[in-house]
């Protein structure tokens, strides 16, 4: 699966981080006057990585990923990441995603400092700068 991103967006909240790449960029508020199928429509093809804290010392943290496509998504496990300053690839034993990436000097920044994180600073995750 290979995505031509225009839009990173980058969170990090009390119960949890994500980064997403999307082809489209988020609507925002003109969302909230469409229905659930146009909604759907306007997202496009998009990866989505998510790590979910844990709430107590019993659990584990949750890292999950998620595109448009279902045979895309779930846990994140047996997994490696490559980030440029032009793709970023999450590779699996079953395929790859390619993310085509133009990021601004402060998103990639941003990028470099949040994927560790977001992976809990595992060597899965390869930096080319």
């Amino acid at each position: 699966m290979k995505l031509n991103c225009i839009e990173i967006r980058i969170n990090d909240e009390e119960f949890g981080c994500q980064v997403t790449f999307s082809e489209k960029k988020d609507l925002g508020a003109e969302s909230e006057n469409m229905s659930v199928n146009e909604i759907i429509e306007s997202i496009g093809r998009y990866l989505l990585l998510q790590r979910s804290y844990s709430e107590d010392d019993f659990d584990n943290d949750y890292i999950y990923y998620e595109t448009q496509d279902e045979n895309f998504a779930g846990k994140l496990t047996d997994y490696e990441m490559v980030l440029s300053k032009k793709c970023f690839e999450l590779k699996f034993k079953h395929g790859k995603i390619e993310v085509l990436i133009n990021p601004t000097e402060k998103e990639y920044s941003k990028l470099k400092e949040m994927l560790p994180i977001l992976i809990n600073n595992n060597e899965k995750l390869i930096i080319n700068d």
